[in-house]
């Protein structure tokens, strides 16, 4: 694909983004392009969930230079998650790449891992055209399967509800734990703040959790907290 070349143009610097956006609008165009940002085009869907906005963003990063294209999908019920480039596989803020939705798949050779083109328009064009492809196809019902969640799932449903009638001073709670963090070494197990530990200890007492859910409770304690002290 890299070095297959056709009759088209050169890309000029700065050309992909308006191939990049006239594919979406025909593709998704529920979702609209955002910014660029740290080599990264992102685009946006925002849904309700209740009365919680959920940021449904497309991550395309490009490079001219290797001649390929990185892709993923998110979706944050923290604002402050949108632009993160750390994948995420818990319950409130997940975010995948889109080639391993694509193969099922958690290890994946070079050669699967990454959208390729040739430079040229008419090639980047046509990949452009694969990936908001891949975008309908296998990351629409990632994205639907974590409202789905949102609504449903008994631990999410009890955090929120916990963080709803919390009442404690934001910034104090911010600095706090995330002192206790970087003591820690970034390691969840270190938060030994009393509110995170009764936060956690009740989305534990949840019945019915799958074990995969349960593995995720310190993360989403955590990250429920972050929602409350950033809103």
């Amino acid at each position: 694909m890299t070095t297959k070349q056709d009759k088209s143009p050169e890309l000029k610097k700065g050309e992909i983004k308006q191939i990049l956006i006239q594919t979406a609008s025909e593709i998704l165009p529920d979702f609209e392009f955002l910014t660029y940002k740290n080599s990264c085009y992102t685009f946006q869907r925002l849904r309700q969930v209740n009365n919680l906005t959920v940021h449904e963003l497309l991550h395309v990063i490009f490079t001219l230079k290797d001649k390929n294209f990185a892709c993923s999908i998110a979706s944050r019920l923290n604002s402050e998650y949108i632009f993160s480039n750390q994948y995420n596989i818990g319950l409130l803020n997940p975010h995948k790449d889109l080639k391993v939705l694509r193969h099922n798949s958690g290890a994946l050779n070079i050669e699967d891992a990454y959208y390729f083109h040739n430079g040229q328009v008419e090639t980047t064009t046509k990949t452009v055209k694969e990936i908001f492809g891949d975008f309908k196809r296998y990351g629409l019902p990632f994205l639907d399967k974590q409202v789905e969640r949102l609504i449903s799932n008994s631990i999410v449903e009890r955090g929120l509800d916990y963080i709803d009638d919390l009442q404690t001073e934001k910034k104090k709670l911010k600095t706090d734990i995330t002192e206790e963090l970087n003591k820690g070494g970034l390691l969840l197990s270190s938060i030994k703040h009393p509110i995170y530990v009764d936060l956690k200890e009740k989305l534990q007492s949840v019945s019915g959790q799958s074990k995969d859910d349960r593995q995720k409770i310190p993360k989403t304690a955590h990250e429920l907290l972050e929602i409350y002290w950033t809103r």
